[in-house]
């Protein structure tokens, strides 16, 4: 596939993962009784890369991360269990040196309650989280910003699409879950919280 044609799939796999209620509520919403039980499985990928990320540390407390794939139509989701995460196939490896690793998580889901990826939203400049890889390294990152982003916007409150689809440049780990209030479907929450973080 062509660069330009990955950028539009994750495009659209980024807005599906936060505009259909990928990420649950702790009320449901009127007629709904679990945020995501009308959500399609997330399709779990096979990560042949000795550095593929395992596990997500923050604050000493850790998620194991699951590789995932968009499905044919384009729709990026992180596991079901929302004491784990997804870290895209397609996005950056941690420690290549370039490009943007892209790790998704749900803040929390009406039946499971607090998802791990609620602990984004905490984040501020300078926090830290740490990457454990399958081949035993620990790489650590260090927030650099965070965007809280409007899933319908078009301006500069849009999702930083061009950022997440990025696989030259400076190393970046970019942190996803849903935030902002909760709206109802199909959008769930209204927002994206984005945390950039840089080696540390």
């Amino acid at each position: 596939m062509s660069r330009l044609g990955r950028a539009l799939v994750v495009a659209a796999a980024v807005v599906v993962l936060v505009a259909t209620g990928a990420c649950g509520a702790q009320e449901a919403a009127p007629g709904s009784t679990q945020a995501q039980a009308d959500l399609p499985a997330p399709v779990i990928a096979v990560a042949h890369e000795p550095s593929a990320p395992e596990q997500l540390v923050i604050d000493g407390r850790s998620a194991p991360t699951q590789a995932v794939a968009t499905d044919a139509q384009g729709t990026l989701l992180p596991p079901t269990d929302i004491s784990k995460l997804g870290w895209w196939v397609d996005s950056a490896l941690p420690g290549s040196g370039a490009g943007t690793i892209v790790v998704v998580g749900h803040v929390d889901d009406v039946a499971q309650g607090t998802g791990y990826a609620a602990r984004f939203t905490t984040l501020t400049s300078g926090s830290t989280a740490t990457i454990e890889t399958a081949d035993g390294q620990h790489l650590t990152y260090r927030v650099s910003r965070v965007v809280d982003a409007q899933k319908k916007a078009t301006g500069t409150d849009a999702v930083p699409f061009d950022e997440l689809n990025r696989l030259d440049g400076p190393e970046t780990l970019a942190l996803v879950t849903c935030g902002g209030p909760f709206i109802g479907p199909p959008l769930g929450y209204r927002d994206n919280i984005i945390v950039f973080a840089e080696p540390a």
